[in-house]
């Protein structure tokens, strides 16, 4: 697939598309938590979106670090950069989620699922992991 300057690759383009669509649950995971422990917050969602746009900032450095590796020789970053990159934030964006969720229901922090998860009791005095 071409995006202007840059081709990417079917397992680039999918990276991609998980690293979005698990921001988004994120969004929502955290909006929902935040909806049933009474903390709905537009300064809180604010940041919380900001965070969402500065991490599509570095996906889309990550495509142009690669654009600048497939037409620049000898750079040695080509093909890895946004799967990495892309990689790195699904795995924060899942712990992020399992948190936004045992956040808006405790009962489930103790289940065989969840302990997969280590839950430190972090994010602010609400409760609320939604950024």
């Amino acid at each position: 697939m071409s995006i202007f300057f840059v081709q990417l690759t079917e397992p680039q383009v999918w990276a991609i598309s998980l690293a979005c669509a698990l921001m988004l649950m994120d969004i929502v995971t955290g909006f929902i938590s935040a909806v049933i422990n009474g903390t709905v917050s537009s300064s809180k969602m604010r940041e919380g979106l900001g965070h969402k746009a500065q991490l599509l900032c570095v996906i889309l450095l990550s495509i142009i670090i690669e654009a600048g590796t497939q037409h620049v020789v000898g750079l040695g970053l080509g093909g890895v950069t946004v799967t990495v990159v892309c990689t790195y934030i699904a795995v924060m964006e899942v712990a992020s989620c399992m948190e936004n969720v045992c956040s808006g229901y405790p009962e489930l922090r103790d289940t065989p699922l969840m302990r997969i998860f280590k839950h430190d009791g972090g994010g602010d005095a609400s409760g609320d992991h939604s950024a």
